[in-house]
């Protein structure tokens, strides 16, 4: 990891590290879950976590989860800026299914695929989010080889029940409404939370480049989305709590496609194709404080990911709508213990995942039964934390993952850290058990092993109640990647564990409030590398910056973000290179009392034209993105 140390402004960064101690000598009280899955003090967390809770949210100007996950350091997010698009997420460079995701501990995912909607979670149903960048299947299992986030929903817990408002308008006539009602009265909390939004967005594809495969359609490709979430808790004892939640999103995005016959000698872009996503995400939880040592939880949930598109024959004029359902059941039950020296964490957990579709899969359901053991320790200057974790899983086998990390506190809110972390990533049905498919010759491999990984990190972080500040150098490398292969001989395709990968990287974060001011940068390095060939990782970017520069004025706040990213390649051969670009936004809010709140926010000011995605297939169409966009907004939220 030396040459990391090298990198250009490193050095300033750890200098203004140990200088943010003298500052200030009380610490932040922030308390973190994810990171550990016990309530923990950030100032005392040993892994890389950033933690955004609603007022930020507010204040950030995002209007879309992938919005705010492009301002985190150490989260690649594209497309960028068309709404609605299934987007993929690089979180220190590690492949999109490499990012678990959660939604009050309930994992939404698709079976199918193992990618995550994320798009369609609404911003204005989030209450926190929690973004937890390196290895962590010791403790949450499959899929958290890059990281995890985890999505809080809003919870009631801001005071006396009071209705709230929020709308908005702009570019691309974008519309977005959202009304709730909630709050505490007595022993019970609750929010309600409903929302729609529309817009008619812009052409997916940015113009025609001729050839078979050229997808470009002129038209608008727009989208639409509806959700209600509800989040209720009841106090039924001293000791005793029960709560509920349920997410529910709809919506349709149109997109650009090259509609082809069944030999690929036909196709044509004039048909109007969307794809519809429906989430639901629902749990009852139990919460029993046995006595000032023991809690005990138990969480009993269920969450389904709809999706269905539509694929158009111009030879036949057929039109046929795949459909994939997947539903997750998911029992987690976990006891927090205090001992005389730590506190120690053990959680039994099941979960049955089924497949229901217009494909018939050779598999359609697994089951999986886990054990999790967590312990951690403040001793002195001293910190440590321990995570293991059993999964026994249906017709993959027996995975064992671990994580080690040890913490010195060089001064109240300063600590030097370092960790070691074991993760994997099962392979999806589609990977699994798709059936023969004679026209794409392709079928599904069963004897496919889960991807693995191995994670080193080390760090210095610094927390008080002006500053916040870290620096992160990593290095995870990742075996038995799954690959497309096709054989040579009968010339049919499925996938083969063949690939491997060496990520490493640094992400350093500093954050300060003086007076009316308030300074966020983020810097991140990476060098994602497949082994084999040498070659980067596509679409990886291996340098990019965020400058973040608030002020308030009593009733006035204004902002400016400065977002840089460095060029990188297409594909994985390296053949596509795509070049750097810069982004500035503005945004500003005025407060007309302490309840009414109208804002603005202006993205992309110098209407940059760039580029972040390019198809796959000849002729490589180029992927529009949003240009000079001004959205407005009221939000009424009583204090």
């Amino acid at each position: 990891m030396n040459k990391f140390i090298r990198a250009r402004g490193v050095w300033p960064v750890l200098l203004s590290l140990v200088c943010a101690s003298t500052f200030a000598q009380s610490i932040s009280q922030e308390v973190v879950v994810t990171a550990t899955r016990i309530p923990t003090p950030l100032n005392e967390s040993l892994r890389d976590i950033t933690s955004i809770g609603r007022a930020e949210i507010e204040s950030s100007g995002a209007t879309s989860m992938i919005e705010l996950l492009t301002t985190i350091p150490g989260v690649q997010v594209s497309p960028d800026s068309a709404r609605g698009a299934v987007p993929s997420i690089f979180i220190r460079g590690t492949n999109s299914t490499h990012t678990l995701f959660l939604v009050d501990g309930q994992r939404i995912s698709s079976a199918t695929t193992s990618a995550t909607a994320f798009q369609a979670i609404p911003i204005e149903q989030i209450e926190r989010i929690e973004v937890l960048r390196g290895s962590s299947s010791s403790l949450y299992g499959s899929d958290a080889i890059g990281g995890v986030i985890q999505v809080f929903t809003r919870d009631g817990s801001s005071g006396q029940p009071a209705p709230s408002l929020y709308a908005a308008i702009g570019q691309y006539g974008t519309a977005i409404t959202s009304v709730g009602y909630g709050g505490t009265l007595g022993d019970t909390r609750f929010q309600l939370q409903a929302g729609h939004e529309t817009t008619r967005g812009f052409s997916e594809i940015k113009a025609s480049k001729s050839g078979l495969f050229d997808t470009y359609n002129p038209d608008r490709d727009g989208y639409r989305q509806t959700n209600f979430g509800l989040k209720v808790s009841q106090k039924i004892s001293p000791d005793l709590e029960l709560g509920g939640n349920y997410l529910y999103s709809d919506g349709v995005k149109y997109s650009d496609n090259a509609n082809c016959d069944a030999s690929y000698t036909t196709c044509t872009t004039l048909y109007g194709n969307k794809d519809l996503q429906t989430i639901h995400s629902g749990a009852v939880n139990l919460i029993w404080q046995a006595s000032q040592r023991w809690k005990s939880s138990i969480r009993l949930g269920r969450s389904q990911d709809n999706s269905e598109s539509r694929e158009f024959d111009p030879v036949t004029q057929v039109t046929t709508i795949p459909k994939y359902k997947t539903t997750q059941d998911q029992l987690v039950l976990q006891n927090d213990i205090a001992l005389d020296v730590g506190q120690l964490m053990v959680s039994l957990e099941s979960r049955d995942v089924s497949v229901d579709s217009t494909k018939t899969f050779d598999v359609s359901s697994q089951n999986s039964k886990s054990l999790v053991l967590g312990y951690q320790a403040s001793l002195e200057r001293h910190l440590v934390q321990a995570s293991a974790r059993r999964d026994d899983i249906q017709k993959i086998g027996n995975r064992t993952t671990g994580s080690l990390g040890y913490g010195y506190r060089l001064s109240p809110g300063l600590v030097m850290r370092g960790s070691a972390g074991t993760a994997f990533h099962t392979p999806s049905f589609n990977d699994l058990y798709w059936p023969f498919d004679p026209v794409n010759f392709y079928k599904g491999n069963p004897a496919l092993k889960p991807e693995s990984s191995t994670n080193k990190e080390i760090g210095l972080q610094f927390d008080s109640p002006v500053t916040r500040a870290g620096i992160t150098f990593y290095q995870n490398k990742v075996k038995d990647l799954i690959a497309y292969y096709s054989d040579p001989i009968t010339y049919i395709g499925t996938m083969e564990n063949i690939g491997a990968a060496d990520i490493k990287g640094a992400t350093l974060h500093y954050a300060r409030r003086v007076n009316h001011w308030k300074l966020s940068a983020s810097y991140d390095y990476l060098s994602a590398k497949d082994l084999a060939t040498g070659n980067f990782l596509a679409r990886r970017v291996p340098r990019s910056a965020t400058l973040d520069l608030e002020r308030t004025d009593g009733q006035l706040k204004s902002a400016v973000r400065l977002q840089a990213y460095d060029s990188r390649f297409n594909d994985s051969a390296n053949t596509q290179p795509l070049p750097g670009y810069g982004l500035i936004g503005l945004r500003s809010s005025y407060a007309i009392n302490p309840s009414l709140q109208v804002n603005a926010q202006l993205n992309n000011l110098m209407n940059k034209d760039y580029i972040v995605i390019r198809s796959t297939l000849s002729p490589y169409n180029d992927y529009s993105v949003a240009g000079r966009s001004l959205y407005v907004g009221l939000r009424y939220s009583p204090k």
